[in-house]
């Protein structure tokens, strides 16, 4: 009795969390990661090779339509000298502020957004303009001018400074508009797979609770055990500190919610589990198996006034983690029954293919009256 009556005030107040828990998942989702320093990089890594060879392809894009513009002999006695010659001198100046940007991009990101692009822009002009001064120079170095200050020289600058301005200007507002998209696209896709790994029924709770406090007077140990064990579920669900976890702490996770069910259904549920050997390297995403076996346990055991059979199934092949997740099927669809249990695992699949692409699958069959659910992951897991 003295277990009892203490353990009772507790109860209460985690009844009360848990309502307010509902409240706040039901009224906004979890905030997208950012990093550190609490702001998303607004300039894109030039150090990529994707954009290198962007910069690359539009450089001599831009060399073939000046030398389709110029005179005949203005550089040289042949058409094709004049685009050699001009390919090298616009590949330098793009490759050279492609690099200045790569060096300077982690200290730029560090200003406000508006004076990071002006400073850009300016190191852009500038490389453009210390490139031309090393061409005069290297012509003059090597006996193909007179003098360092040829006639041309102010002209030369002044029209590599305009078409440098022209084109870094597009260019750079390219860049920053595709990098805005794919940022955007990744934050849609992060915000979706924790508003799923954040999700849990509210049914579930309240009516593990109400289990719980029903056991603090008939068995207090049982009580203290369940409440362990929802404290540590409800911690793995609203954790944001890790995306991938071990095979092996999935299935911890997966059967502290089973032993939460396990009160709420009594002897109705009985879980087989068949898992084989797994490297250390195997991962999978944070709360894999909990959704699988909660759908099982929604559109079968719930269903059926006499329970049933979930059969777990994991394994390692070709680097891959397979997941089989097979439950019994009512003989008739309840009338309140609003979904079934493929329609309930879009949000998985959709989580899966945020996290690896193609990488990942999800499939389900339905035969002889059991409802069979296999999921496919590489083994080394996959980037959010």
């Amino acid at each position: 009795m003295e277990i009892a009556d203490k353990t009772r005030p507790w109860i209460d107040r985690l009844k009360v969390y848990g309502r307010n828990l509902e409240q706040r998942l039901g009224r906004k989702m979890p905030s997208v990661e950012t990093p550190p320093n609490g702001q998303s990089e607004f300039l894109p890594n030039f150090c990529a090779g994707e954009v290198v060879f962007n910069v690359v392809v539009v450089a001599e894009m831009l060399a073939i339509v000046i030398n389709l513009i110029i005179p005949r002999n203005f550089i040289s006695a042949t058409p094709l000298q004049d685009l050699l010659l001009l390919s090298i001198f616009i590949q330098w100046v793009a490759l050279a502020g492609t690099a200045v940007l790569c060096y300077t991009r982690k200290h730029l990101n560090r200003l406000p957004n508006l004076r990071a692009l002006g400073m850009a822009y300016l190191l852009l002009l500038l490389t453009t303009f210390t490139v031309s001064e090393c061409t005069i120079l290297l012509l003059w170095a090597v006996g193909r001018l007179r003098t360092p200050f040829p006639e041309w020289y102010t002209s030369f600058h002044i029209l590599n400074l305009t078409i440098s301005a022209i084109i870094n200007g597009l260019l750079l507002r390219l860049f920053l508009a595709k990098h805005e998209l794919q940022s955007r696209t990744l934050s849609e896709a992060r915000a979706r797979l924790q508003a799923l790994q954040s999700r849990i029924r509210p049914h579930f709770v309240f009516n593990s609770m109400n289990i719980i406090a029903s056991l603090t007077r008939s068995a207090p140990e049982k009580a203290e055990a369940a409440i362990e064990d929802m404290a540590d579920l409800f911690r793995m669900m609203l954790s944001q500190d890790e995306t991938l976890v071990p095979v092996k702490n999935e299935i911890d996770v997966a059967n502290k919610y089973l032993a939460l069910e396990a009160l709420r259904l009594d002897n109705r549920l009985i879980v087989n589990w068949d898992v084989g050997k797994f490297p250390r390297k195997a991962v999978m995403p944070v709360l894999t198996l909990q959704p699988l076996l909660e759908n099982a346990i929604r559109y079968g055991i719930e269903e059926l006034p006499a329970g049933g059979t979930i059969d777990v199934r994991l394994w390692e092949d070709n680097d891959q983690i397979h997941i089989q997740v097979s439950n019994p099927l009512p003989k008739t669809k309840s009338k309140q029954a609003k979904s079934t249990p493929g329609q309930s695992l879009g949000n998985i699949r959709q989580r899966f293919q945020s996290h690896y692409g193609e990488q990942a699958t999800l499939t389900s069959t339905e035969d002889n009256s059991r409802f069979t659910v296999t999921v496919v992951l590489p083994t080394r897991g996959g980037n959010p």
